[in-house]
């Protein structure tokens, strides 16, 4: 390791306690401190997007996901974060989710949040069916899945 990824590294992993701790506006200090020194450091990526979603700066945590992907297209819950960012953003975007989605899913083809998401999105399309089938999958997967459990509820109780 190169003692620029090493200093990244010891930065992201600060920023990492100072998020356990509650600490956020430390957290973000620590990460940018990663990202100086390693600029494709994909966890203080990730770190940062999170940590800017928390804070409702979404268009950032959007740049910062869409990084932490690039760096690492393995990363499933890194896809899960840039395609809930997109689901938040709504509109055009929702196409945009969709993809993601499907990147996370090719990964790993049995993430219940994914599949949620999935139907978030087909719900918010006005594709109900496409959405129902979503959520059904995601409590196949997961039949305690809470948001899929109540979402796919509500959408049934529209469609009635």
């Amino acid at each position: 390791m190169l003692p620029n990824e090493q200093q990244a590294h010891i930065h992201a992993d600060r920023a990492q306690r100072l998020v356990r701790e509650g600490k956020f506006s430390e957290a973000v200090e620590e990460c940018i401190q990663a990202l100086t020194h390693d600029a494709r450091h994909s966890g203080a990526c990730f770190m940062m997007a999170e940590l800017q979603a928390l804070g409702g700066h979404l268009e950032p945590a959007l740049s910062f996901a869409s990084r932490g992907v690039r760096e690492d297209y393995t990363n499933v819950k890194g896809w899960t974060m840039l395609a809930n960012i997109y689901c938040q953003l709504g509109g055009v975007y929702l196409v945009l989710a969709l993809d993601q989605i499907d990147m996370g899913l090719s990964i790993e083809p049995e993430n219940a949040n994914l599949h949620y998401l999935k139907g978030n999105c087909h719900a918010q399309l006005g594709e109900k069916n496409l959405a129902l089938a979503s959520y059904k999958k995601a409590l196949e997967v997961n039949p305690k899945h809470p948001f899929a459990l109540y979402d796919s509820q509500a959408l049934e109780l529209v469609t009635e």
